[in-house]
């Protein structure tokens, strides 16, 4: 008697979004004060269910995932969180997006789609944290392209001889900024930290090293630093730039004091 067909699992489709809504999210003030949404954890970072397969994954770092949720579920999720969301001077819309299927006889990962046996709230963080990692490191990457532009003028500027349109406010503000990326993205995205889910389960774990591969984290991330590095060692030689005319500055005006000294002596000798 021939053996029956095992029965094909019928795969389950996810659309994955997630947006860079702002610089830090008080993902503990939403689990203390938003009663709207049921929550299905209490730890970083935060899944809420928005309806049947549908979800919101809260990240501390300013990116959050959408899990199948319409435009305007988003737009309700947004603006019930919105008074916990610390936004900087500027608009970034960084997004990423991942089409997940569930069900699947291997699990496999390419850049736009997860194949997974199976799914539960420890994949669905996992998989919304890398993502939005990736969004958030977008973020600053862009941040520091600008800055290497803004050098590039200054350096473009002082070839063709024009004075220079800085001072040292100017300079330290910068270095500020570019330390400041370098510490986000070191301490506030964890990106060599890995979640605790991983310490736990060998599956979760794996799961997490793929998509860490697939999004180029740790690539882009020495790309970054690199270039962190470019624009602070620049930065240091713009200040003593500015330190070695500031001193040549006083040194004029030191001479030009003598000079009126020994002209106003002159004076008095020749009133005599």
């Amino acid at each position: 008697m021939p053996r029956a067909k095992a029965k094909p699992t019928k795969i389950r489709e996810y659309k994955l979004e997630t947006r860079y809504v702002g610089d830090k999210i008080e993902v503990r003030r939403i689990l203390e004060n938003v009663k709207k949404y049921k929550f299905l954890n209490r730890d970083h970072p935060l899944v809420a269910e928005l309806g049947e397969d549908k979800y919101a994954v809260v990240t501390r770092f300013g990116a959050v995932s959408f899990w199948n949720a319409t435009e305007s579920l988003i737009r309700e999720f947004l603006n019930e969180i919105d008074q916990y969301i610390e936004k900087g001077a500027l608009i970034h819309r960084h997004t990423d997006s991942l089409e997940i299927f569930v069900g699947a006889e291997e699990e496999k990962t390419t850049f736009e789609e997860l194949f997974l046996k199976t799914l539960d709230v420890e994949k669905i963080k996992i998989i919304s944290y890398v993502s939005a990692q990736s969004v958030a490191l977008d973020r600053y990457e862009e941040e520091i392209d600008v800055r290497l532009h803004e050098l590039g003028q200054v350096v473009a500027g002082m070839k063709s001889g024009k004075k220079a349109a800085f001072n040292q406010s100017d300079v330290l503000r910068q270095v500020g900024n570019v330390l400041s990326v370098k510490q986000t993205t070191v301490s506030r995205l964890s990106l060599f930290d890995k979640p605790d889910e991983t310490w736990k389960k060998e599956e979760i774990e794996q799961l997490y090293n793929r998509l860490r591969t697939e999004y180029e984290l740790r690539d882009r991330f020495d790309v970054l630093n690199e270039k962190i590095d470019f624009l602070s060692e620049n930065n240091v030689t713009l200040l003593n730039y500015l330190s070695s005319q500031k001193s040549n500055y006083l040194e004029i005006w030191v001479i030009i004091l003598i000079v009126v000294e020994i002209a106003l002596f002159i004076v008095e000798i020749l009133m005599i």
